[in-house]
Parts: C-alpha cells; structure tokens; sequence
C-alpha cells in the first residue's frame, strides 16, 4: 500500500509496512531517528526510557552544549540541554550506571577524557575528579594511543573496562584500553583510577581510526569501531573479537558502509543497544546533501544480525529505520497518538534556498530533509528578512498544539504562528517573538488570548521566523506536526517529563543559553551604513590625497601608482595597513559577508593576504581574502582546513593583471566570482570572531605580505547575488596614462655576517625605494620587483652591483657598492660537512624540542644568523615519508623555539613553525617535494627571520616571516628532526654556517 493511504495510526505508532527501497527523502522515513544534527551517539536504556547522548554537530567543529535526546516510545524524542561540561567541546559522550545507582558521564575534548557523575541520567552533574576540568585520561596514557571517543563496557563480573583511541592507523599505534580499579572512590585522584592499561594494536583491529564500542555475547567480546576518513564517503564500520576484553583480537571484516546510491554517506561512530535479546546499531552518518567535509551529521538506527557462528552479518543502511519489515520491536504503540494533521499537506514559503531544501519537507515527517529559507534574516543591506512557511490542511480543521523541530534544537529561534480559514485574514496562535527557549520539538498551544477554546479550526497554519539566536542561521525547520489533542488522546504526555531538571545548574553552566548573538541595536547600527564595513579606493586617494579615517598607515605615506590602466595602492610586503575599526558584532559567528577588490598581483608567492578581517586564531574564526599560489589556502582561509581555499592557477596566470576577486557568503555556500565569472563555490560554515582590527596587505599578525597592487577593497555584512557581482565588476573606474620620473637611488649595504648581506634601494632622500614599477636585477640574477634583497657573496667580494629597470626591460641605472668587512665583528660555528639526524622510538619534538630531536651547534646571547642546505629525507626517492618526517634550522630558548625546516608532505615543502605554551602556528610555502634546499634563521634584536632559497645565493622570506619575539633571550642555536609518530627516520644536511655577532 503507498504511503500516502497508510493508516494515520500505523504513521504515528511508527509501524507502518513499507518498502526497503526507498528514496532518503520518501516521506514517513524514520532514519535519521533524531531531527537535526548529532554525532557520535552512545545510546543507553535505563528503566523504561531510551536515552541517546551525542556531539552538537553542525555548528563548525561540533561545538555546542551539553545534552542528550529522550524518549519513551522510540518514536517520540525530546533534546534537552544538561549543566555539565561548561565546555563547547563535548564529543563523543558515554553514560553508564553504576552499580550504587548513579550515572557515569564519560566525554572528550582533544585530547583528553573527563568523568562525571549524577543521581540522574540528566544530571546534574559534577567532575569527580575535583574541578570541572579535571581529566581523567590524559592524551597518550596509553603510549601510542591517541585519547579521544571514551567508551564504558562492564564485563559480567563487574569489572569494568575504558576504550578511548583516534587516528590509530599510523605504524604501531591503535586504540587504549585501561582496566579500571573498582575500589577507586571519589576524593583518590586520578593517579589511582585504573589498577592497568594497554594498547590494542592496529594490526589486531585492522585499520582502526576512532570511536571503539565493545559488548559481550555468548562469551565472545565485539570490538566494533570506525575506520577510513570520518569527514567522507570512506567512513565505515568494522569490527574484531577476542576472548578477553583487553585481547588480543581478531579482525573480523567490515559490517556497515556508505550505501551504493551515497545517500547513507560515511555511517559510522556508533554504539549498540541490546533490547530483549535484539540488537541494534545506532551511528551517524552525513546529511543530504552533504555537507563539507561531514560536520552536520544525523542519527540512525538499523538491526544488527548474526550467523550461526556468532559473526556480524553485513548490515544494509536504511532510510526506513524503525520502519523495516514492518515491524521494530522498539517502537511501543500508543493508543494516545492522535493524528497529525499535518502529515503530506501542501505547503508554500517565502523563500526556499534550492531544490535540496524545499517547503515540502516540513510536512513528510522526515527528519532526514528540510526547508531552509533562502536568506538568513539579516542578510540584507538595510533591512530585516523574516522568512516564512504556510502549511495548507486542505479543509478547515481544529487543532491545538504545533509541534516544530527547529534545524538547529539547542539554539532558540524567534517565531510566530498565525492561523487562517481562508488564506488572507489572519488570526495569532502563538506569539514568540521575544522566546529565548531552545528546545525541539517546541510545542505551541492556544495563544492566552484564546483562553477557554479547546482548539482552533483554521485550514492555513504560518509559522514566520523573525530571528535566530545564533547570528547566521537560518529560517529553517525539519518537521511540523499539528494535533488535535484531548485529554485522553495528548502526543506531549507521551514525552518524558523533565521537569525535574536542575534548570539553574544548566544556566549557570551556559550564561548564553537565553542571549541573542546580535542584539536589535547593533543590528539597526549596522543598517544605518548600508551594509558597509569599510571601503578603500586608490582613485579617491589620488583625488583627495587623504586616507579615510579608519585607516592608520604606519610611519609611511601609500604608494598609489598607475598600474595597467588603473591608480592602485603598492604593497612591497613592508606597509600593510590596519585600520581603527573592528568587525561589527553583526559579522560575527556564521554571519553573511562579502569582499570584493580589484588586485594585480606582481609576483605571486604562495601565500599573500590582500585583508584579514580579524585578527582571532580560534578554528574557523577569521577570514582572509588571499591572493597566493598555495592550492589549499591561497585563496581564502577560515583557520580551518576544508573550509580553506585556493585557486592557484587562477592567481598565476593573472599574475601582472588586474582581477576583480569576489568572495561573497550567504551563511551556507561561499561563492567566488573571478571577473564576474563564477570560479568556485563551496557550502561552509564558519564562526567568526571580531578581534583586533582588519588588517589590509597582510594577515593580522603581519606575516603573508602582499605584493602587488590594491586598486579597491570592500567589506559588506550582506551577500551578493551573481548580477549584483556583475554589476560590481562592470563599474567604471578611473583610466591613466602618465609616467613616473624617478631621480637616481641609491644602494644601501649592510652586513649580516662575513658572507651575507642586506641590500636595500633608497631614493635621493635617503628613503627606502617602494614602487612597483621598477625591476631590479642583482649580479646576474633574474630580474625581481623586489627592491630590499639579502644575498649570499663570497667573503672576498669587493663590491656588490644592481641593475635598475623599467617594466618594459629598459635599464634606467647601474649601480654600484663597496663591501667593507670586518671579521673580527663575527664568531663563526661551521659543519661542512654532511649531518645526519635521526630519533629514536619514543621521542617526541613537540613536547620538549632541546630533549627530543634538537643538536645544539652554538649558544647565542645576542644577533645571529645559520644558514644550511638540507641535503636529503628518508622517503625522497618515492615521494613519501614513512613518519611524517621533518628537519632544519631551529632556535630555542627552552620554552618557545622558532624552527624552519623540510616538510615535504601534504604539500607543504619549506615549514616556519613558532612553537611556544599559547600554539604552534606554522607557515608552509606549498612547495611540497620541490622543496628550497636552503634555509636561513637570522635573529636581529627581537625579530627572527625565516628564509629558503633555491641557490643559496638569493634568499626570500618564507611565509610568516619575520616573527616577533615577546623577550629576547639567551637561546640554543641548531638543526632539529623530528617524527610525527614513532617510526624512526632520518634528514640529512651539510654546510651549516652560524655567524654570532659579538656584543
């Protein structure tokens, strides 16, 4: 029987007979069993109420607060938000009831795990360990497994068991497993919580990645687990089995995997339930359609069976979940379900985002599709956007209660609903303009105004968003359900009350939970500009000769040039801009924004901000429109990963041409328009935030200099459609044909040591020459635009030479400078020959650089400078090394170290790393195995130079260039290697040079 003629019983009690091949978005499907995004899900039974405990996904990172989805009848969840942890970062949740009766909450954030511990599977809870953050497993307790994705399993005899593990497919590594001590009692410490420990190799659980679950049947321990990249399509589950819980193991195969059509992508990181003497498998896998790289995933559920022999027979992911066969011993009929009213109406919208996400789907009871407006509701330039959606029930009905699943269940929306019997005089149901409640479902009853009226009888229900609590998400809604309840006949009494919930200890927990991102205000500020943050234009400088106000030049007045027919701002790398105003609240988090600016790129390096519009180094919580070579950064960059983006051979084969660069976002897809042509397009999401100020030429600690030309830069809180693009790149600008007379320069020498120096071209005026319509070619060099050079010269050299040149190749000035050098300035540390480094198992860079892969060379109090040419790397003659291997030039005071090295994997070639106890930024130049040969640290007062060059002749700053020092401090001077696990591997370098200045 088709769907649509199913008895409304059978569609509510989650029963109905269908077939196991239906399309995701077939309406009544019950897999995903949860509407919106989680992850990670533990699912436990205690007393008569199903529990699933799962990661807040689809928020950037899987951020989000604590909580947990309940349900009595497996039909019917309810998400509520729980007190502990205060973190965003709770991933992978476990909750396991002891035998005293209370409630065991295991969780992670990278890298640790934490336990906590409750009368009640809803909390509240409290760290046993002491404070909040107290970690119960530290990162590598077990050595060689990394700690993340605990899981709880209790053997028959009480003895219970902790799983933890993440990337274990290196050499050696695998998942930790640590036997608990049941005498432990709360107030002994962490030292004494497990009596043993030990790593489950990846060879037993063949290609394990994360997220173990262990369960015991007729005396045979299942390890399941996920194996393959947890952000695609390779995401799977697989499983082993042993004897005894710590092992060792058998691998067994792979039981569940992304279906053939993809539509049940990445399943994976799971958890079983054993009901009766059934068992279930309940994972996640990816929404449709997918999202970058696999952060807004959903939660499904499907039978796990087995042979005669006691094997997992190979599960079929479906989309009919609970509804398979017919039958689902889970679900639980209820005589108190009345009808939804809703189910299959016709519905309208004022918007719709595509044809992924269409009004239809609030009314197919499927969590698994959804309608999104097609704006968020400030993604304009002046105005607000309410969005809304109109349920049709074909024929005036009477209702009372609305049930809607919200897209986003532990953040509040702001909503109305009004009724209708004829579509154009309308009456209000419920008014939540002012609601500061997250919830899902949120039920609506009869407004206070409609006091002593069992129901309403109207055919049109519109439910109009006015605003998200989270700036930047959208009118967007999973499901919508409408009863007619009765005393006798009430869906929510089918719900499990939760009303005894330590609703202060939540609050107290999350102070933002009832707050808007943006407030009214600062909303209404913003639209007062337009929509505009900030716009520079080179035209209006050469008119007025005056900067606009938000801009503070440092020191140095802007170079504006004619350039190919347009004025444009020159950047040599050396005058970034930073302006006095900071993004506006009303961009932060996931907000719309876009940045338009024409650029001429005169020579492309792989990294080069042309703005960053804050200066935050949290996950996601900047962007910066670049203009560099590098594939995966080099366009736009998020602090993310898969949220970054290049377009290398775009931005080389526009080198010397102007390009009109739009980068515009909606709150979902980021497009970029390259001379009003669309050039990629990515669904993203970001979480912005405004620190510091928008910094233009650079990135806002300074590093990734741009060089070229800025002709104009604009900033907007809203997004662009293609033809208002169009129209952007279609206006006029000013068109110049004037030459530029330079009078003679002057070279300015300085020596770095007996064999290198610093050249720098100045004007009649004694001040360094910046402009890019000069070429400078340095002995028999190729010429470069780049008027400051440091060079490598033989120590008896007696004068050093530059030739001076027009674009066009026409030489303008040959000049010409003595070398003055006193040795006796100089102490000099050499090692011609080949050295070769290499760690030994065990040894870890990262968490003592002068103990673990550093050789000290020399000791520097003040100015110095090593330079040396790395030879080879284990690994170079196919192109991959067997340890994520890494070596060069380091100095280090003990705590903090600056390192620049080979790196040849993953496309990053040359690697600045500056390592100190607040991060580890790192600065590749995306040359990969076409690596620089050598390198160059130089010290000079607080500021440390980082350079590669092909010939050791000419050198180039390497991205990130210059570091500045907090202090500057006494440091041990070398060469460093190091692994990113425990393979032992080996680099190779020779001519090492280090020149002290002497005080």
């Amino acid at each position: 029987m088709k769907k649509f003629l199913l008895s409304s019983l059978l569609a509510f009690l989650c029963l109905c007979a269908k077939s196991q091949h239906t399309t995701f978005d077939a309406p009544g499907n019950l897999n995903p069993i949860l509407p919106g995004y989680f992850a990670d899900p533990t699912i436990r039974k205690f007393g008569d109420t199903y529990y699933i405990y799962a990661t807040t996904d689809g928020t950037g990172n899987g951020y989000g607060p604590a909580q947990v989805w309940v349900s009595k009848d497996f039909c019917n969840w309810k998400n509520v938000v729980m007190n502990w942890p205060t973190t965003e970062v709770v991933w992978a949740p476990d909750v396991v009831q002891q035998p005293n009766g209370k409630y065991r909450y295991f969780y992670c954030e990278p890298c640790v795990v934490h336990v906590g511990e409750s009368d009640s599977p809803l909390g509240p809870w409290h760290n046993i360990l002491g404070r909040d953050n107290a970690v119960m497993v530290p990162d590598r307790f077990v050595h060689n497994a990394i700690t993340l994705d605990p899981q709880l399993f209790r053997d028959d005899d009480g003895q219970e068991y902790l799983y933890f593990g993440t990337w274990g497919i290196y050499t050696d590594f695998g998942c930790g497993v640590a036997k608990l001590n049941p005498n432990w009692k709360e107030g002994d410490g962490q030292e004494t919580f497990f009596s043993d420990k030990k790593l489950i190799l990846n060879t037993e659980i063949k290609d394990f990645f994360e997220a173990p679950f262990v369960f015991k049947k007729d005396g045979t321990y299942y390890f399941t687990y996920s194996s393959g990249s947890c952000h695609d399509d390779t995401y799977r589950v697989q499983y082993a089995t042993a004897t005894h819980p710590m092992g060792p193991y058998t691998y067994k195969g792979c039981i569940l995997k992304t279906n053939a059509d993809g539509t049940v992508h990445g399943p994976g990181h799971h958890s079983i339930l054993v009901d009766g003497k059934d068992y279930y498998i309940v994972y996640h896998r990816h929404n449709n359609p997918h999202s970058l790289h696999g952060f807004h995933r959903q939660v499904c559920i499907d039978k796990l069976t087995f042979d005669a022999e006691g094997n997992i027979n190979i599960i079929n992911p479906t989309h009919e979940g609970p509804l398979v066969g017919g039958e689902f011993p889970l679900a639980k009929p209820s005589k108190k379900m009345p009808k939804n009213l809703a189910y299959g109406a016709k519905v309208t919208a004022s918007s719709y985002y595509s044809d992924a996400f269409l009004p239809k789907f609030i009314t197919d009871d499927n969590n698994g599709t959804l309608w999104r407006a097609a704006h968020t509701p400030w993604d304009r330039a002046t105005s607000h956007n309410p969005e809304s959606i109109t349920i049709d029930l074909g024929k005036p009905q009477a209702f009372n209660q609305i049930w809607t699943q919200f897209e986003n269940a532990t953040f509040f929306y702001q909503y109305r609903i009004d009724t209708s019997v004829n579509g154009f005089e309308w009456t209000l149901f419920s008014d939540r303009t002012k609601n500061t409640q997250a919830g899902s479902p949120m039920i609506d009853e009869l407004s206070a105004t409609m006091t002593g009226a069992k129901s309403v009888t109207a055919r049109y229900i519109r439910i109009t968003i006015t605003d998200t609590q989270k700036n930047g998400h959208f009118a967007a809604i999973w499901n919508v359900k409408v009863y007619n309840a009765t005393k006798k006949h009430n869906p929510k009494d089918l719900l499990p009350n939760t009303d005894g919930m330590d609703l202060a200890a939540v609050e107290k927990g999350y102070p933002w939970l009832h707050t808007l991102d943006v407030s009214r205000e600062a909303r209404e500020a913003m639209n007062s500009h337009k929509g505009v943050v900030m716009e520079l234009n080179a035209d209006q400088y050469k008119e007025t000769g005056k900067l606009p106000d938000f801009i503070q030049q440092e020191g140095l007045d802007p170079i504006v040039e004619p350039k190919a027919g347009k004025y444009g701002f020159y950047f040599n790398g050396q005058q970034p801009m930073h302006t006095s105003i900071q993004l506006p609240q009303s961009m932060s988090y996931n907000s719309p924004y876009t940045i338009q600016a024409w650029v001429l790129n005169t020579s492309v390096s792989p990294i080069e901000t042309v703005v960053s519009l804050s200066a935050a180094h949290n996950d996601l919580a900047t962007t910066e429109l670049r203009n560099g070579s590098d594939r995966s950064n080099g366009l736009i960059a998020h602090n993310g990963s898969f949220e970054n983006s290049g377009a290398s051979r775009a931005i080389t084969e526009g080198e010397g041409k102007w390009q009109h660069w739009v980068v515009t976002y909606d709150g979902y897809m980021e497009r970029v328009y390259l001379n009003g042509q669309l050039l990629q397009k990515k669904d993203n999401f970001i979480m912005i935030r405004p620190q510091g100020t928008i910094t233009i030429g650079a990135s806002a600690d300074g590093s990734n200099p741009f060089s070229g030309y800025l002709h104009s830069l604009k900033v907007l809180n809203y997004s662009l459609t293609a033809d208002e693009v169009q129209k952007a790149y279609n206006e006029p600008s000013i068109r110049i044909c004037e030459d530029i007379f330079f009078t003679k320069p002057t070279l300015r020498i300085e020596r770095l040591s007996p064999e290198h120096i610093s050249i720098q071209i100045s004007d009649d005026k004694g001040s360094p020459l910046r402009t890019g319509l000069l070429r400078y070619q340095y002995g028999d060099s190729k010429p470069t635009d780049n008027a400051n050079m440091v060079m490598t010269i033989p120590a008896n050299a007696k004068n050093v030479s530059v030739k001076i040149l027009k674009d066009t190749g026409e030489e303008l000035y040959n000049l010409q400078e003595a070398l003055p050098i006193d040795k006796t300035k100089y102490t000099l540390v050499e090692k011609k020959e080949v050295q070769r480094l290499s760690n030994t198992l065990g040894e870890h860079f990262n968490d003592n650089p002068i103990e673990n892969g550093m050789t000290t060379l020399a000791e520097a109090n003040g100015d110095f400078i090593i330079t040396a040419r790395f030879v080879d790397i284990d690994g170079s003659q196919r192109h991959s090394t067997p340890a994520y291997n890494e070596g060069g030039l380091i100095m280090s005071d003990g705590q903090n170290s600056v390192h620049i090295g080979v790196f040849p994997a993953y496309d990053c070639g040359n690697m600045l790393t500056h390592l100190t106890r607040h991060g580890r930024p790192q600065y590749p130049n995306g040359k990969g195995w076409n690596y620089d040969p050598w390198m160059q640290l130089q010290r000079i007062g607080n500021k440390v130079y980082a350079r590669t060059s092909i010939d050791g002749v000419h050198w180039v700053e390497n991205a990130g260039s210059p570091i500045t020092l907090r202090s500057v401090t006494p440091v041990k001077v070398g060469l460093y290697q190091t692994t990113y696990n425990s393979n032992k591997s080996w680099v190779e370098m020779d001519n090492v040079q280090i020149f002290l200045k002497k005080e």
